[in-house]
């Protein structure tokens, strides 16, 4: 998984379904600080399976904005940073997460190499899946925690 070279960070872009946003390889490897010389099939099949994965899980809110008229995510108003608007931006957030906490799971059987306790502790990826959780309960207007009776 590991090819050994000091690459550059990849601009591969992952079409999603159309609602949606595009997910970017490149701002993937940057904002969750993944190391450049992992492959990047490696990397873009943990993005197709967290975006598959929170798309399912997302498919009501998605339904929901659709009756409303919005053909996109991007089009939802709300709190905007530069061209992404708050929905977008907490997709990205909840994949991203998804995926690296995929990855972490692997980094060790990856390389020959004593683990990065801090980047690859069972900690760290019980708490970047929580992120996700989180976000997508927020995304689903949902509280932090609920409580049903059985």
């Amino acid at each position: 998984m590991f090819d050994g070279n000091s690459n550059e960070y990849s601009h591969d872009v992952i079409q999603n379904d159309g609602f949606w946003p595009d997910v970017d390889l490149y701002e993937f490897q940057q904002s969750r600080a993944l190391p450049t010389d992992i492959n990047v099939s490696f990397l873009a099949d943990a993005l197709l399976h967290a975006i598959t994965e929170i798309n399912g899980e997302l498919q009501a809110v998605q339904n929901q904005y659709s009756a409303k008229g919005y053909t996109t995510a991007a089009d939802v108003p709300g709190v905007k940073r530069k061209e992404r608007n708050a929905l977008c931006a907490q997709y990205l957030k909840a994949v991203f997460a998804r995926a690296k906490a995929d990855l972490l799971g692997e980094y060790s059987a990856m390389v020959n190499r004593t683990p990065n306790g801090q980047q690859e502790s069972p900690e760290l990826r019980n708490r970047l899946l929580a992120e996700s959780s989180l976000v997508i309960r927020n995304m689903k207007g949902l509280k932090r925690a609920t409580v049903k009776m059985i």
